[in-house]
């Protein structure tokens, strides 16, 4: 059934109208997450509390509510998809959950609450939230905390407007996506937390995303010798093969923005990043060195379109480092940072994707924009190692990972009022 088909007169209207009224009460929501610090310190993290106020607010609104340790979920550290050495003790997810009378198609949210780190720059506390020019700011709030909230304002809505629903909804808040983490949300499929279809309210500047890239994030270790050549020997610099490196990957990166990737989601070329994220060589130490360093490290980050492997990604790196500098150049050892976080996709007739396009145009008063996310996420848990197809739409904004985060008000209310409709028709009654 179409929102227009179910007998409750004006409900668009009225869902319309209470997002107006409760506006406030998103700002505020949203504001009282981005003041818990939730940063993502990548063996632990300091999640709880804003996982316990989060359980709070649930219960208050008469959902039923659970919050449990990923360490307790049977088989989640002998899962193929759980990346090792972290430490979840203190690292609660939460969800929660309003039954529907049965007989529908159930709906689940899926956020993540941690954050990065705090980036350099910041003009004021990133945990003091404020408004300005119809922009909330904080470390979060555009990545992901308000995703995450309009997703309870919008359940909150549909329960307040007292919309019967057949299916069930439920809004979840999962520990440890960023950095590649993403062992939250495979907890949540493993402790059973399964839907007909689940969204992510991923920062997408309200663009339906059927996909999600993948990524690598590697340490390159160049290694050379040092001294000085009063003798003849024979000394190799590794900072000249680690320039020639980064040589090639900033021509790589060019060429490869220039073709486009998998129909249908990325068949427009766009940029697809090599980041070099760090570069380390020599005694820092020193009051100053005269001779070159031994080793010379680069991190980089390396994302890559849905069904490429994690070898063939790394076998695309050396293969052009040797065209571009010959078969005889020193290739770099790699070492991962993070796990592989792998691309996915949804298939073109996916139900959940026409019924998000419906009630985004529907919001929206024009065709929304359908193409694959420019990022990697934790959709992958979903679309790849559980039966919950995941699809991604989130709130406009900017400066995700960076000083001076913020999300755009007006999308956040318009992001609550497509979820809404959603809910309505997804989870309401069916007459096949």
């Amino acid at each position: 059934m179409t929102l227009s088909e179910i007998n409750l007169p004006g409900l668009d209207v009225r869902i319309a109208e209470w997002v107006s009224l409760n506006k406030d009460a998103l700002i505020e929501l949203t504001s009282s997450l981005i003041r818990q610090s939730t940063v993502n310190q990548i063996v632990d993290g300091t999640e709880r509390e804003s996982q316990l106020l989060l359980q709070d607010v649930m219960r208050q609104w008469g959902l039923e509510t659970e919050l449990y340790s990923p360490e307790d979920v049977a088989g989640f550290r002998e899962h193929p998809a759980y990346y090792p050495g972290k430490d979840y003790r203190h690292r609660p997810n939460v969800h929660g959950r309003h039954r529907g009378t049965g007989g529908g198609r159930s709906l689940l949210f899926s956020s993540h609450i941690d954050t990065a780190v705090v980036a350099p720059g910041w003009t004021s506390s990133p945990w003091e939230p404020y408004v300005r020019e119809g922009r909330l700011y904080g470390l979060g709030s555009y990545d992901m905390k308000g995703g995450l909230a309009a997703s309870m304002m919008a359940l909150r809505c549909i329960r307040e407007l007292g919309v019967p629903l057949a299916g069930d909804v439920i809004v979840e808040s999962v520990v440890d996506e960023e950095f590649g983490g993403s062992n939250g949300t495979l907890a949540g499929r493993l402790k059973g937390i399964h839907a007909d279809a689940a969204i992510v309210p991923e920062p997408t500047n309200l663009v339906v995303c059927p996909a999600a890239r993948g990524g690598a994030l590697w340490r390159l270790t160049f290694r050379g010798n040092t001294g000085l050549a009063f003798n003849g020997e024979e000394i190799h610099n590794p900072l000249f093969d680690a320039g020639r490196f980064l040589v090639f990957l900033e021509r790589h990166e060019r060429e490869r923005s220039r073709m486009p990737g998998p129909s249908p989601w990325y068949v427009e070329p766009a940029s697809l990043p090599i980041i070099p994220t760090r570069f380390e060589a020599g005694d820092l130490s020193a009051a100053l060195c005269d001779v070159g360093p031994e080793v010379s490290l680069l991190d980089i980050w390396v994302e890559c379109y849905p069904g490429v492997t994690e070898e063939e990604l790394l076998r695309e790196l050396v293969i052009g480092y040797q065209e571009m500098f010959g078969d005889t150049v020193a290739i770099p050892e790699f070492a991962k940072l993070i796990r592989f976080l792998p691309g996915s996709a949804l298939p073109s007739d996916s139900p959940i994707l026409e019924t998000a396009i419906r009630h985004m145009q529907g919001v929206m008063n024009a065709p929304p924009i359908v193409r694959g996310a420019p990022f990697a996420c934790d959709s992958f848990m979903f679309n790849l190692h559980s039966l919950t197809p995941a699809l991604i739409i989130g709130p406009s904004g900017a400066n995700a990972h960076a000083a001076d985060e913020f999300v755009d008000l007006e999308s956040l209310y318009r992001l609550t009022e497509i979820y809404a409709r959603i809910i309505v028709e997804w989870c309401g009654p069916r007459h096949d």
